[in-house]
């Protein structure tokens, strides 16, 4: 059976859980249309999550690599059409580590799209009932990295599988008492969100409608 890696990030910035992590956990050893599910949790330092990508190609040779990752400032699940070639940090990674505008691949192109098909599924992800955009913009952090490095090396396959990056809101228990404004979304809605994205993935990949 065609495997779908699916990959989330450790907990940083001192959070104690990180969703992307929680969904992607939930996810594995799942069927969803013609593919099955592995999942993975990536480091919060940019050599360590590159070798970690690499490792699971590797290994799990997917069709195709949905990575997800946290955005705190975001209300709704944002599936991101572009990487660019950037690493300009907010805070510090896992291992202490800063970046300040350096390229994730020097001498890369300036930015990679996603090649999954990301409209099919942003009408999936509405349909399921979770608010859900197109985002252009996948910052300058971890996620940005992981999805600009993993397109980075599948650019150089004649057939390379499908991949992009899907950002999720906090977790209710992440938002601080103290800041009701800020934006959060319940763990069963986001998996609920995912799983819609993945079954259109795999429809679109099957030519399903």
């Amino acid at each position: 059976m065609p495997i779908a890696l699916i990959t989330g990030f450790a907990p940083f910035g001192g959070a104690s859980v990180n969703p992307s992590a929680e969904v992607a956990k939930r996810l594995e050893g799942r069927r969803i249309g013609a593919w099955e599910i592995r999942a993975a949790i990536l480091p919060v330092h940019h050599l360590s999550a590159a070798s970690a990508v690499q490792a699971l190609l590797r290994e799990h040779d997917p069709v195709a690599i949905v990575h997800l990752g946290l955005a705190a400032e975001r209300a709704q699940i944002a599936l991101e059409r572009v990487a660019i070639n950037v690493m300009d940090y907010s805070m510090p990674d896992n291992e202490g580590f800063q970046a300040r505008d350096e390229p994730c691949v020097a001498g890369g192109p300036a930015a990679y799209f996603s090649t999954l098909p990301l409209r099919s599924m942003l009408d999936a992800v509405r349909g399921a009932g979770a608010p859900a955009y197109l985002s252009t913009t996948a910052g300058t952090y971890l996620c940005n990295f992981v999805m600009y490095t993993t397109l980075h090396v599948l650019a150089a396959r004649r057939e390379p599988p499908r991949a992009g990056f899907v950002h999720l809101p906090l977790l209710p228990s992440m938002v601080a008492p103290d800041d009701p404004h800020q934006p959060s979304m319940d763990l069963g809605l986001m998996l609920r969100g995912v799983e819609a994205a993945l079954e259109a993935a795999a429809a679109a990949a099957t030519g399903r409608p």
